[in-house]
């Protein structure tokens, strides 16, 4: 197995371990690649009718460092999802060693920067989106926020 099918194997792991947690907080959720409407390589984990869920699985502590990322296509199709259904919410979280943490959709200032790996054998960059850590929640306190800015 190459490193690469080892991250996806460690993401997708992740991904269940964590799914009893993630529906103490947002309720029943679905996996989006069991769904025929959306499909394998959708952009998105988790659904239910009120949220659209990211998961990104970090070997590191939440603010090692001064943000964290996701990729841009996730971000533009969140906004498509939302001209579609204004109510919805939609949340990208990290789990990381200390917990998981997240954000909601366009709700704090991000930038955008090309981020990404190489240590898998090919060039991974890709335009993403950067959240410092100061918009950056803990899983238990994310829901009650603000909201997005809209």
């Amino acid at each position: 197995m190459n490193r690469h099918q080892r991250d996806m194997r460690f993401g997708s792991q992740s991904e269940t371990d964590i799914h009893p947690i993630l529906e103490e907080h947002f309720g029943i959720l679905k996996n989006t690649k069991d769904l025929v409407q959306y499909g394998r390589h959708f952009e998105f984990d988790k659904v239910n009718d009120e949220y659209f869920i990211e998961i990104k699985t970090r070997r590191i502590n939440h603010n090692q460092y001064d943000s964290l990322y996701f990729g841009k296509n996730k971000f533009l199709k969140g906004n498509e999802l939302l001209q579609e259904n204004p109510e919805l919410r939609i949340f990208y979280l990290w789990k990381c060693y200390d917990g998981i943490f997240g954000w909601e959709h366009d709700s704090s200032p991000y930038s955008i920067k090309m981020q990404g790996r190489c240590d898998r054998g090919r060039n991974e960059y890709n335009e993403c989106i950067d959240i410092e850590q100061k918009y950056i929640k803990p899983l238990n306190t994310l829901i009650e926020g603000a909201g997005p800015q809209r």
